[in-house]
């Protein structure tokens, strides 16, 4: 029998009704609490071993983008693009896509969270890559931004805003200081440059055995910069009528406060002749 004082101990954002209505059946407790906000403190900051597997994992994705470039064409579509990353990725040894691979060109890239289907690469487009993979249950995210072709004068523009937001939010990331700091800076650069309605999202999420877990990198939070944190910095400005650009990084404060940036994708813009 169990005792009247019995707790049982949950993770309440992750039980179904029916895991708990059997649990509360086996054990005939009634009194159960969240045990989440010890879990997220105890993942928050990483060791040096969950780092070397999220590196394996970037490697993975980096050596996998670097590996389509070449085989991106003029009337290719996204889905097309899409399957060959994905298999090149499985090649080199991924265990599986962290998420759904994003491969969004032209007006599709202005979505922030599009799908890829059957728009085809056409000249003059932007071409928007956002994946990552899992390695030995740690997983990586990145997304670099490419042009096709040509560039127009906004485009440039537009690129250039996003690119020294993403530097400039990376330059933020200092031990002791509030989160939000990091995404003040990102975003600061992009209203500086009149994009600010067109940055639709926060600055960027924790990520680790899950895409998207603590720390969230947005202007409201107050908590601080810790040793240990993993997280992404990927501002981004999407423009009807004229696409989108985001550049994400993930980035590590070491125990020292030193920050490393552990994606090293080229970020300065790169000009795919894809014809």
């Amino acid at each position: 029998m169990k005792e009247k004082s019995a707790i049982c101990f949950i993770e309440k954002n992750y039980m179904t009704v029916a895991q708990y209505e059997a649990l509360q059946k086996e054990t005939g407790i009634n009194n159960f609490k969240s045990v989440e906000r010890a879990i997220i403190d105890m993942r928050l900051r990483k060791s040096t071993i969950e780092i070397e597997k999220v590196k394996k994992a970037i490697s993975i994705t980096e050596n996998a983008l670097d590996e389509i470039i070449p085989f991106i064409k003029i009337g290719m579509t996204e889905n097309e693009i899409k399957t060959k990353l994905e298999t090149t990725l499985q090649d080199l040894g991924a265990e599986k896509v962290a998420f759904d691979t994003m491969v969004l060109t032209g007006e599709n890239s202005g979505l922030p969270h599009g799908e890829p289907g059957d728009r085809q690469i056409q000249y003059g487009d932007f071409l928007l890559f956002d994946f990552g993979v899992f390695v030995d249950h740690y997983c990586s995210d990145i997304t670099r931004t490419f042009a096709i072709g040509k560039i127009s004068d906004e485009q440039r523009q537009i690129y250039d805003a996003v690119l020294k937001a993403n530097e400039k939010a990376i330059e933020a990331v200092r031990l002791g200081d509030p989160i939000k700091n990091i995404d003040h800076a990102a975003r600061t650069v992009i209203e500086d440059a009149s994009y600010g309605a067109y940055f639709t999202h926060r600055t960027g999420h924790g990520l680790g055995l899950e895409v998207h877990e603590a720390p969230s990198i947005h202007g409201e939070n107050k908590e601080k910069i810790l040793g240990g944190l993993l997280f992404t910095i990927e501002p981004g400005i999407y423009k009807e009528g004229v696409g989108g650009v985001r550049i994400e990084d993930d980035v590590y404060v070491h125990p020292n406060g030193e920050v490393e940036v552990l994606t090293s994708f080229p970020k300065q813009l790169t000009i795919i002749d894809a014809k």
